[in-house]
């Protein structure tokens, strides 16, 4: 190639990457949105006892594994003020008149798994001033430091290091204490080896102070399983961390969690015995609420705020400014470029036959428009119709026009039969039914005539077999959600699609499809090579 074309080639591939590392490193923009799956939308109502003039509440807060965003917590004629520190948030309500009524909070929250895998060995002895409230050991009665000393004695050497000490003492709690709920106290705990979330909690965090690792107990609230589709109430519940190698890791004791949380917990306060008044039905009622956000896969919303407030170039020119519809729309063409490199790599550098330039990628839209199931059964039905009204109309000696005239009067009666047929059917969808899929096939039939009347029917069905695989192929390609979300984020990336156009055009060499067609021809050649150097 020239020099010129190498040049121009080379930015049109490059550029885009340029851009879209510009976005990432520079502006700090996601390159697609964050999934929905494992957003929620969560919702706190609380109402203090007695006549209170404040109260305080924990709240969630961001951190590792938990986002914390579009957060609603004023409430008309009542102060609010958070106090965060560097691990958890305490609202604090406020009024001139004692607070009767009940103050709501809500937040949309996205979780994600925390996992510390090969957590390494820990010989920390001298811990930083802000650790020492997380060693201090709750009074306890004589005979429950007794009960403790010995079942230490019987679990730890006294020589490991931290983190195979933690091992030990989340081993014991987790599979020796059995849990029940109604047993909610160290002692009785100690004596029958059974105890709630909480006390079992408690249990692992004195063990694990007495031996001088730092440990707290943390106010979790589990999310509703994935089936449950509807709001959904529910409890708080506790786990541990303990902090190892400069770092809080996750215990939990009642599930069998060690260094991981799933994100089916979200992190309320991580510090139980700072609210363990505040949360105390004694003093609140309150009520936690979350449903699944499900509006679409992608969170489209909280990526628009996010591109809107980087105050970039990117934020006037993005696709997500555009109305709803715009945007579905869009998101359906923007994977045809992908599509025509396929159908160049298939028919330029491969060698597979299809129906012109457009007909496999009007094809693969006439499967995304339908189904996959209803488009290759409706089109090996007019495929067939197609075929056999060339025998019957050749009698005729019909021109061109009349000829597809008449196939596309058969498509519309094909699909009045299936409205019938899917009206009596109520499994049948109806929803196939449209103007866009009836051009589409009828475009295909034209095409197919024009083969068949060219190169006859064993050609023109090699062609049809290669048509329909590029098209799979495409169609296949809006199946890969993240691409497909990936090109709508990015739509500079077309131009790199251009560039890698430019290299497939440029190609000048034998089609794979060649070789193999010609490889008894190589082979005499390389034969008679052979023989003319052979010596006599």
């Amino acid at each position: 190639m020239k020099k010129f074309v190498v040049a121009i080639t080379a930015f049109l591939i490059l550029f885009p990457i340029g851009l879209l590392f510009y976005k990432s490193e520079v502006l700090n923009l996601s390159l697609i949105p964050q999934m929905v799956d494992d957003v929620w939308n969560f919702h706190l109502t609380v109402k203090p006892k007695g006549d209170q003039l404040s109260f305080s509440f924990p709240i969630p807060r961001s951190s590792l594994g938990q986002k914390v965003s579009d957060e609603k917590i004023r409430n008309k004629g009542i102060e609010v003020f958070v106090d965060s520190n560097s691990d958890s948030s305490l609202a604090t309500w406020s009024a001139k008149e004692p607070i009767n009524r009940r103050i709501t909070y809500s937040a949309r929250v996205d979780l994600n798994d925390v996992v510390y895998k090969n957590i390494p060995k820990d010989y920390t002895v001298n811990y930083p001033k802000g650790l020492q409230k997380y060693l201090k050991v709750p009074e306890l009665l004589p005979e429950d430091v007794a009960a403790i000393e010995t079942l230490e004695g019987a679990i730890l050497e006294g020589s490991e290091d931290k983190t195979s000490l933690v091992r030990k003492i989340y081993y014991y709690v987790e599979e020796e204490i059995q849990r029940n709920t109604d047993i909610k106290t160290i002692h009785e705990t100690l004596n029958i080896g059974k105890g709630s979330p909480l006390i079992k909690a408690k249990l692992f965090n004195i063990m694990a102070r007495r031996n001088g690792v730092p440990s707290r107990i943390v106010v979790l609230a589990r999310m509703p399983e994935l089936k449950d589709e509807q709001e959904t109430k529910i409890r708080f519940t506790f786990s541990n961390e303990v902090f190892l190698s400069n770092k809080w890791i996750p215990i939990d004791t009642n599930r069998g969690y060690f260094g991981e949380r799933p994100d089916s917990f979200m992190v309320i306060y991580r510090n139980y015995e700072e609210v363990e008044k505040l949360i105390s039905k004694k003093k609140v009622s309150y009520s936690i609420q979350a449903e699944r956000a499900r509006i679409n896969r992608y969170n489209k919303a909280e990526f628009k705020k996010e591109v809107v407030k980087s105050d970039s170039i990117f934020s006037k020119i993005s696709l997500y400014r555009l109305p709803l519809p715009l945007q579905t729309m869009f998101t359906t063409i923007l994977l045809i470029p992908i599509g025509t490199l396929v159908l160049s790599l298939a028919r330029n550098i491969i060698g597979v036959p299809t129906f012109g330039i457009f007909t496999p990628i009007l094809l693969a839209l006439f499967f995304k428009e339908t189904s996959f199931g209803f488009g290759m059964l409706f089109f090996s039905v007019v495929v067939i119709i197609g075929i056999g009204e060339r025998y019957i109309l050749d009698k005729f000696y019909l021109l061109a026009v009349p000829r597809l005239s008449i196939i596309l009067t058969l498509v519309i009666l094909l699909m009045i039969g299936y409205a019938f047929f899917s009206v009596d059917l109520t499994s049948v969808s109806q929803k196939h039914l449209a103007f866009f899929p009836i051009v589409i096939i009828t475009t295909i039939i034209e095409r197919l005539s024009i083969q068949l009347a060219e190169e006859g029917v064993i050609n023109t069905l090699k062609t049809l077999l290669g048509t329909l695989v590029i098209s799979v192929l495409v169609y296949s390609l809006y199946f890969i959600s993240p691409l497909e979300m990936f090109i709508f984020t990015n739509p500079e990336l077309l131009v790199t699609i251009i560039g890698l156009l430019i290299l497939v055009g440029k190609y000048k060499g034998y089609r794979i499809s060649e070789f193999i067609r010609f490889r008894d021809l190589v082979r005499q050649k390389k034969k008679k090579e052979s023989q003319k150097y052979d010596l006599p």
